[in-house]
């Protein structure tokens, strides 16, 4: 490493020395600094400083470090001293003997002859601390002469040093970049994934607003994952099943090998969705997320129709995130499904078809009203299958009001849905 890189080094190492806290990064971060800033000595005290220190408490003894090791700047004969209000978060300014004697205070040079009290003891400055230029009227013709070719030969280490620090920057600009990326990385990405797996268990019978938010935050990997998985389906089911016959004769073109399977063509499936969800008490968490998932991947389905209820039917759409329904439905109604399915009756000739897939999310608990499981029947004969997903757990069922065995017997499937992670395995039997 360079002179530059040694003196950066040392210095780091006394301000540790220091108790000021300095990581490997900001090392890095500071050789990176030192070469955009150059060698001026107040540019580079403030990229180190900037590099190196989190903590406004931390900057005198910076200050007091750098000084030591870099020298302190000096006063121009002839020139006014500043004032003490003037110096004030300045590290290196002159002061006078009233000042109370600064750390980075510059003190003549002294004699062979004589020795300064402050330099006793002390280790000689490495070359880069050297004095920048000869005071006035103290060397000989001779010493001037020795003193300029000094000169000229630390400028050109100061130079060279400098080209080394800026050829550094780019690869400690790197590693400082790995290191931060396998530091941090992982741990965000562990963090996530157990915050997921948290709210993917947690029970829609506990959820409070809070975890409604959590949920709608990691809804998007849900619904990426729905998305997925009904594209990939569609796809499988679009290219039908092996043609034996015709994949045995391409393969005698390459020796017997069955390395080109041949299909026989089908027209793709079609499914037209339609989503029957309730929003009364607890169960509008869930259904809400269901609507929400669904609508992720409307693509992948012919037609998606999605209908919410209490006591009577509405639309249901999301405009910018929530949730809007035409007409608007009486959250405090109480729950009348009988009259529900009486009204999708009335409607089935728009919203019914052989390709249809109804999907209905709810509790089942009719408040001991007519359950009309009869008009559920005629229904289920109609379309091509029904799946009820109930987010109750299996011992609340058939409990109180729910009229869930009457309908458990009419329908394709009936679907525990406790949380996420159980709507997600749901949803995935409707294709």
């Amino acid at each position: 490493m360079s002179a530059i890189g040694d003196a950066v080094l040392a210095l780091i190492a006394d301000l540790r020395a220091a108790e000021v806290r300095i990581s490997l990064a900001e090392s890095i971060d500071a050789l990176r600094a030192l070469g955009a800033a150059g060698l001026e000595r107040v540019r580079m005290r403030e990229a180190l400083a900037a590099a190196l220190i989190k903590d406004e408490a931390d900057r005198a003894r910076f200050d007091e470090v750098f000084a030591r090791h870099f020298g302190a700047a000096r006063s121009t004969p002839g020139r006014p001293r500043p004032s003490q209000g003037a110096r004030i978060g300045v590290a290196g300014s002159s002061s006078g003997p009233s000042d109370g004697g600064a750390a980075d205070e510059p003190r003549p040079p002294a004699r062979d002859d004589q020795e300064s009290p402050r330099s006793a003891g002390r280790t000689p400055r490495p070359p880069l601390e050297q004095d920048e230029a000869a005071e006035p009227g103290a060397p000989a013709d001779g010493q001037a002469n020795a003193d300029r070719e000094g000169d000229a030969g630390a400028a050109d280490r100061l130079a060279d040093a400098d080209a080394a620090a800026r050829g550094l920057s780019a690869d400690a600009t790197a590693a400082a970049a790995g290191d931060r990326a396998e530091s941090a990385a992982p741990g965000l990405a562990a963090g996530r994934a157990a915050a997921l797996r948290a709210i993917e268990r947690t029970p829609f019978a506990t959820y409070s607003d809070i975890e409604y938010g959590a949920a709608r935050d990691a809804l998007a990997v849900i619904r990426r994952r729905f998305r997925i998985r009904v594209s990939r389906r569609l796809r499988i089911a679009s290219a039908g099943r092996i043609d034996f016959r015709r994949t045995i004769r391409a393969a005698l073109q390459h020796g017997g090998a069955l390395g080109d399977l041949r299909f026989r063509a089908r027209r793709p499936r079609h499914v037209d969705l339609l989503i029957l969800a309730d929003l009364s008490g607890s169960v509008k968490y869930a259904s809400t997320l269901m609507l929400e998932i669904v609508a992720g991947a409307r693509e992948c389905f012919r037609r998606v129709r999605s209908l919410v209820y209490i006591d009577r039917i509405a639309e249901a759409g999301f405009e910018r995130g929530h949730l809007v329904m035409t007409p608007p439905l009486d959250l405090y109604a109480r729950s009348d499904f009988g009259r529900v399915l009486g009204e999708v009756r009335d409607r089935r000739a728009a919203l019914l078809s052989r390709t249809t897939v109804i999907v209905i999310m709810g509790d089942g608990r009719n408040n001991r009203r007519p359950a009309r499981a009869d008009l559920l029947r005629d229904l289920a004969r109609t379309c091509r299958a029904v799946f009820w997903l109930n987010p109750e757990p299996p011992a609340r069922w058939n409990t109180g009001d729910s009229a869930i065995r009457q309908y458990a017997r009419e329908v394709t499937a009936m679907i525990e849905c406790a949380n996420l992670r159980d709507l997600e395995r749901g949803l995935a039997h409707v294709v």
